[in-house]
């Protein structure tokens, strides 16, 4: 059983950062006409690993606690750290998204969702089948 719920947290880990860097992504696509707006983007494969080792902040500093009715947090969202884009080719106006760029990630990173969650789809069918040849 424990093959199991290591897969399905995988799983949800894996959906929780293709939702985060979708969130990125349509901020990008929201600020195109911002002046001076710096395209941002989770590196998914880093962020993964942070993630499944335990690293909730990405490697960034804590928060100083100065109060004991100060609340603990981190510096980060998430263990998707945004990084800035490299940039292709900046507007007049120093915005640096590229909506061709923007539009073919978001529409990768909702194929990569998609995937996710037909596999977690085939686990639970795979687990009910399991269950119901038991029970006969």
């Amino acid at each position: 059983m424990a093959s199991i719920a290591q897969d399905f947290s995988v799983l949800s880990k894996a959906l929780d950062m293709r939702t985060q860097r979708h969130q990125a992504l349509a901020s990008n696509i929201a600020n195109a006409d911002t002046p001076n707006y710096k395209a941002r983007d989770i590196d998914f494969k880093s962020a993964m690993q942070n993630a499944l080792a335990g690293r909730a902040d990405g490697g960034s500093l804590a928060m100083a606690v100065t109060a004991g009715s100060h609340l603990a947090g981190n510096g980060a969202g998430g263990p998707g750290a945004l990084q800035y884009r490299t940039e292709t080719q900046s507007a007049v106006d120093g915005n640096t998204v590229d909506m061709d760029v923007e539009r073919a990630q978001i529409t990768d990173n909702a194929l990569q969702y998609q995937i996710l969650t037909q596999l977690i789809s085939n686990k639970f069918q795979g687990l009910r089948s399991a269950m119901s040849s038991t029970q006969s």
